[in-house]
C-alpha cells in the first residue's frame, strides 16, 4: 500500500476529529426518479455496485494508526473498499413529511465517520415518495472540502437525461494537473520553494496584524474581536439543521439595486437575521458579531484536500437601521477583499493558518474554551447552472451541510444551483435555540431587503 502525507492544513482537520467536532462536510441532493419507481432505482444502482471494488485518491485514503503516524498526518492507499463500510440505505414511512427527512440526514450528519476505513460515506433516503429518493454524501474534510466536493459529484452527473451508467461519485478522482516528471524537477523545486516563501509572508501578515489588535488599532481582518455571545465555548455532538432554497435571480435582482454582489448580500441577510434571532431567542450582544468566511484558490488547481483562504469580516449586527447595516457589512468585507486582493494564494492560506492558530492549537491540546478567531462560518459554492441528471434521475435539490467547532458553533453554507441558491443551516443543538427560527429569520430579512429596495428595483425592471 503507498503511503502519503496530508498537507499541513489537512492534517489539522484531521487531528481535530472528535465526537463533539465531527470534521465532515456533506452534500444533500433530492433527485426525481426517471420512471416513477424511486425504490426500483436505488435497488438496481446497488446491485451494478454491491461488489468490493478499487477507487482512485481520495476515496481510498485511509489514517494510518499509531501515535508516529498521526503525528506525521500519514494515510495509506487502500487496495480494495467494500460497499458494506461506506453506502447505506434508509427507508422513512410512506407519506414522511421534509420536517422527518431533515432529521434524518441529521442524524446521518451528526455521527463521526470510521477513520479506520477512508472517511466517506454514501447515504440513500427513500419512501417520501414514490418517484422521489434523497442522497446524502459525507466526506473527511482532510479528503475533500466544499468545492472539491461539488466537482467529484457533477463529475457523475450528466446534463444528458438519456445518459445511463455513470461513473459513481467514489471512482471519481482528481482532474490531471501539473506533474514534476513533465515540468521538470527544477521547476518543481523553484515551485516549491516560492510556494513556502508565499505562505511565510501570509504568516508574517497575520502577526503584524495581531501585533496591531493587541495595540487596539483597526485592521481589515476581523479577528479574535467578537464580543462575548451564545456562539462562545464548547459544542457537544448535538447538531440541528434547517435548509432554505431561494430564487437565485431575486436574490441577483436585489444585489444589483443594492450596488453590491450575492456574496455581500447574503452577509447582509445572515447579518439581519442573526440580529432578530438573537434578540427574540437568546441575547444579543452590544458589539457586531464576525465571521470567517471562505475563498477558493484553486486558480485551476484540481487537487482534492483543503484548498481556501479565510477573510474574517464584521456583521454589523450592532447597527439597528438596516441601510446602515448593509453599508457597514458592505464596507467591511470590502476591506476584506482589498486586504487579501493584494495577497498571493499561498500567502492567503499562510496568513489564515497563522490567524486560527491560537484557537486551533488550544483544541488540539484539549482547551475546548479557548477564544475563536470568529464564532460562525458564512460560505457560497458555486455551482451548475445546467439541470444534472443522475442515470436519468433529475437532481431538484442540493443543499450543503458544513461542520462546527468549539467556539465556531454556527455556520451557514450557501450552493446555487440551476436558478437556485440552496442554503445549510448548522448549528450546535445543545447550545443555540432551534435552526428553524433562525432560517424563519432569514426569510424575515430577504423579505424586508426586498421592501426596502422596491423603489430601486422598480426602476431596474424591463
Amino acid at each position: 500500500m503507498a503511503v502519503k502525507r496530508l498537507s499541513a492544513t489537512d492534517a489539522t482537520w484531521l487531528s481535530l476529529e472528535s465526537p463533539e467536532m465531527p470534521m465532515h462536510v456533506a452534500f444533500l441532493m433530492e433527485f426525481h426518479s426517471p420512471d416513477g419507481d424511486a425504490e426500483g432505482f436505488v435497488r438496481r444502482w446497488h446491485a451494478r455496485h454491491a461488489a468490493p471494488f478499487t477507487a482512485p485518491p481520495p476515496w481510498n485514503l485511509r489514517p494510518m494508526r499509531g501515535r508516529l503516524a498521526q503525528s506525521l498526518a500519514l494515510v495509506e492507499e487502500v487496495d480494495e473498499l467494500d460497499p458494506v463500510d461506506h453506502i447505506r440505505t434508509w427507508r422513512l414511512p410512506a407519506g414522511t413529511g421534509r420536517d422527518e427527512l431533515v432529521e434524518l440526514v441529521t442524524r446521518i450528519h451528526r455521527e463521526q465517520l470510521d477513520l479506520g476505513k477512508p472517511p466517506w460515506e454514501l447515504h440513500f433516503v427513500t419512501g417520501q415518495s414514490v418517484d422521489r429518493f434523497a442522497v446524502v454524501l459525507k466526506a473527511h474534510h482532510s479528503l475533500l472540502d466544499g468545492v472539491s466536493l461539488v466537482r467529484v459529484i457533477t463529475g457523475g452527473l450528466s446534463t444528458d437525461p438519456r445518459a445511463g451508467n455513470l461513473p459513481p461519485f467514489f471512482s471519481i478522482g482528481p482532474e490531471a494537473g501539473l506533474h514534476p516528471e513533465r515540468t521538470g524537477r527544477i521547476r518543481a523545486l523553484f515551485a516549491a520553494v516560492y510556494a513556502f516563501f508565499a505562505v511565510l509572508s501570509g504568516v508574517a501578515g497575520a502577526a503584524r496584524d495581531a501585533l496591531r489588535r493587541k495595540a487596539g488599532q483597526p485592521t481589515a481582518q476581523q479577528t479574535y474581536r467578537q464580543p462575548p455571545s451564545v456562539l462562545d465555548g464548547p459544542i457537544t455532538g448535538a447538531r440541528d439543521l434547517s435548509l432554505r432554497r431561494y430564487r437565485l435571480d431575486e436574490i441577483k435582482r436585489l444585489a444589483r439595486a443594492a450596488n453590491c454582489t450575492v456574496n455581500d448580500l447574503v452577509l447582509y441577510l445572515v447579518a439581519t437575521a442573526l440580529r432578530g434571532y438573537l434578540t427574540d431567542h437568546a441575547e444579543l450582544p452590544d458589539g457586531p458579531l464576525t465571521a470567517g468566511v471562505p475563498t477558493d484558490l484553486r486558480d485551476g488547481d484540481q487537487r482534492v484536500g483543503t484548498r481556501a483562504g479565510l477573510m474574517f469580516t464584521a456583521l454589523a449586527t450592532d447597527v439597528d437601521d438596516p441601510v446602515r447595516r448593509l453599508a457597514a457589512v458592505k464596507d467591511a468585507i470590502d476591506a476584506a477583499k482589498r486586504h487579501m486582493g493584494a495577497m498571493s494564494p499561498g500567502a492567503v492560506i499562510g496568513y489564515g493558518l497563522a490567524t486560527t492558530f491560537p484557537w486551533v492549537f488550544a483544541l488540539l491540546l484539549g482547551i475546548r474554551s479557548a477564544p475563536s478567531s470568529h464564532p460562525m462560518g458564512i460560505s457560497n459554492i458555486p455551482g451548475p447552472r445546467d439541470t444534472l441528471y443522475w442515470d436519468g434521475a433529475r437532481m431538484d435539490a442540493m443543499y450543503p451541510i458544513s461542520l462546527l467547532m468549539h467556539g465556531n458553533a454556527l455556520n451557514f453554507t450557501c450552493f446555487g444551483y440551476r436558478d437556485e441558491l440552496f442554503i445549510g443551516v448548522l448549528g450546535a443543538a445543545d447550545k443555540l435555540p432551534p435552526m428553524e427560527h433562525l432560517t424563519a429569520a432569514l426569510d424575515a430579512a430577504l423579505a424586508e431587503l426586498d421592501r426596502l429596495l422596491a423603489p430601486a428595483t422598480a426602476v431596474g425592471q424591463d
